[in-house]
């Protein structure tokens, strides 16, 4: 396994996950050790929730109660080899109350 831009072969990475209950504060999701081709973010939870790439709270995006969200890093990149999050990236979640989870599946080319 490589991690390089061009390889072809594609594998989900340990996913990563946080149950609630939510205070309020930005609690850590995970921490990629792969660079994601595909990431499917999953709002199992009974609240809305805003994901973040930092623990602070405008730079991300709200996910509502049941929503999913998938990005395909390599569609549309331009004239870059390679477009996606770097290894080392970690994510938060923010919500208050509620019960259940906030789940991130990683696709990863190796």
């Amino acid at each position: 396994m490589t991690n390089m831009p061009n390889d072809q072969k594609l594998a989900f990475d340990t996913e990563m996950s946080v149950t609630g209950a939510f205070t309020g504060s930005a609690q850590l999701l995970g921490t990629l050790v792969n660079e994601p081709v595909i990431l499917i973010f999953k709002n199992q939870s009974t609240v809305s929730v805003f994901v973040a790439d930092n623990s602070g709270s405008t730079k991300g995006t709200t996910l509502a109660i049941g929503e999913t969200m998938t990005l395909d890093c390599r569609a549309n990149i331009g004239i870059a080899t390679n477009m996606g999050f770097p290894i080392g990236t970690s994510f938060f979640v923010t919500g208050t109350g509620g019960t259940g989870s906030v789940k991130v599946s990683v696709i990863y080319a190796y």
